[in-house]
């Protein structure tokens, strides 16, 4: 009887310390309605509007736990008259695709992942209440000088 009870408590306990390992913890980004503004250097708003984030996706076999690939969409709601801003021409609402990794609360965006040439990335920190950090804009002849500050605040339901 007592090397039954032994065998059972065993069973339960490595039941127990198994059981666990596939569980998911809670990320700082969550998915949802966030409005959003690109600005220049000096914070005057270039493009507003609302993004998406649908699906935050763990990463297999990257090597770290850590790391998501994060979809969604976003749409324009003010776009700047300035003309001298080119890499807006490419950013015409749609779907958005990005890569996030919690240990360092960083993301990445790509405002048009459909092309290779003339995008518009977003490289971040994910905050307690917002995403905060900057753009730039790339083309095929490399970056641009053309890049400035970015924050989405979470829309709440």
């Amino acid at each position: 009887m007592k090397i039954i009870t032994l065998l059972s408590i065993m069973f339960v306990l490595m039941f127990n310390a198994c059981s666990g390992s596939d569980s998911e913890k809670s990320i700082s980004l969550k998915t949802g309605k966030y409005g959003y503004v690109l600005s220049d250097s000096s914070g005057n708003s270039l493009v507003e509007g609302e993004m998406s984030v649908v699906t935050i996706t763990k990463q297999q076999g990257t090597g770290d736990v850590n790391d998501y690939e994060v979809t969604g969409s976003y749409t324009i709601t003010k776009n700047t008259a300035d003309s001298t801003y080119q890499g807006f021409s490419t950013m015409n609402g749609g779907e958005m695709k990005g890569y996030y990794n919690d240990a360092r609360k960083f993301i990445n965006i790509n405002t048009n992942p459909r092309i290779a040439d003339a995008n518009v990335f977003i490289n971040a920190i994910v905050k307690s209440k917002s995403i905060e950090g900057g753009w730039h804009y790339s083309t095929f002849r490399g970056t641009h000088n053309e890049g400035g500050l970015f924050k989405a605040t979470k829309i709440k339901k």
